[in-house]
Parts: structure tokens; sequence; C-alpha cells
């Protein structure tokens, strides 16, 4: 490890742009050799989830839906931000997943795992991504979506979902992809009841 590095300290701060979604965080920053780096800006989300649902017959469930960044059809995993309403139920990013798995799916899991944590992207994002296996998944009733989203819901083989991944035939945000790959793992290792 290199001793040398060192965080760099923050002269001034303001936030810059805020709405529901987002909040710019504006920098003015020296750094340990005394360079000035200033405006850095910083995206203050929330932290997020994902979760990668496995039904009783080994399939997982992914969704298909529009992301305007891309301005494309996307498959990928149940994810959404922690909200208020988790912190108040205690373990917050268990309680997105649970949230989060029941509105854009309208599926319940009795077990939820928790895979790994991760950063979005620690040079200019300030939250984490934690990543969920949700296992003992029954149906309780319809998806609830939010205003604007439509969620178009799959079910597939893990083994061939991460074939198509590596042959380039899908491409997904790199947070799903790194929880599909820790839940193709964690699976490896154990017997999980119920599955062939």
């Amino acid at each position: 490890m290199n001793d040398d590095l060192k965080p760099w300290s923050v002269t001034a701060s303001r936030i810059t742009y805020e709405d529901r979604w987002i909040r710019l965080r504006s920098d003015d920053c020296l750094t340990a050799d005394g360079t000035v780096v200033a405006p850095f800006h910083v995206l203050d989300y929330p932290d997020w989830i994902n979760v990668v649902p496995l039904m009783p017959d080994g399939r997982v469930l992914l969704t298909r839906e529009y992301r305007h960044g891309r301005n494309e059809i996307v498959l990928g995993l149940v994810g959404g931000g922690v909200e208020p309403s988790d912190i108040e139920a205690g373990d917050a990013a268990m309680a997105a997943a649970r949230r989060e798995l029941r509105e854009e799916t309208g599926y319940e899991a009795s077990t939820f795992v928790k895979l790994l944590a991760s950063y979005p992207n620690a040079s200019s994002h300030s939250n984490m991504v934690t990543s969920w296996l949700a296992l003992g998944l029954s149906r309780a009733g319809e998806p609830c979506f939010d205003p604007g989203e439509k969620v178009e819901l799959l079910f597939t083989d893990l083994a061939v979902i991460l074939d198509d991944i590596k042959s380039g035939t899908v491409i997904m945000q790199s947070m799903h992809v790194a929880a599909l790959y820790a839940a193709e793992s964690w699976l490896r290792t154990r017997d999980v009841e119920g599955l062939k």
C-alpha cells in the first residue's frame, strides 16, 4: 500500500443543483501535494439496491424497461434507491430490496441473501449499491409502478443470461452484471432447497 496517498481537503462546498432524484455538489478541493481541483462535481445519490430474484424452479426473474440515459429498452434486475421509509424500517438496504421487489414484480421473497456491496462510481458518486439474492419467491399481487415506469418481467436460466452477457448479446448495467455473477458464485457453493 502506498502511504503517500491521502484524501483531498475540501476548501469550499456548495449544492449547485438539487431535485427529488439527484443532488449535485460542487467542491473546491486541495490535493495533498497542493494542487487545486475546483470545482469537482459530486453526484449525491441515495444508496441503491438491486435484487437477483431466484424462482423456485431455478430461473431468475429479470426486468426489461426503457432507460432514458441510453434511449434504449434494457434488460436488468429489480433495483432502485433507498427511500426514507426504508431507513425508518431498520436495515435500509434490505427494506429497499423487499419494497422494490414487491413494487416492480408483484413477488415477495422469504429470504434475502446479501451478495455484495460496491461503489457505483467512486470517482464522482457518493453512494453505495447493495446486491441481494431473493429466495423463496411467491406471487403477492400485481406490480405497483412509479409514474412513468413500465416494467416487463422475463424469466430465464442464470447460466443462459451469463452466457449472453459474456458473448455481448446482452448488455446490462455493470452493477447488475456484478450481482448476477455474485449470485452464480453463491449458488455454486450451496445446495439451495427446491432447485433442480
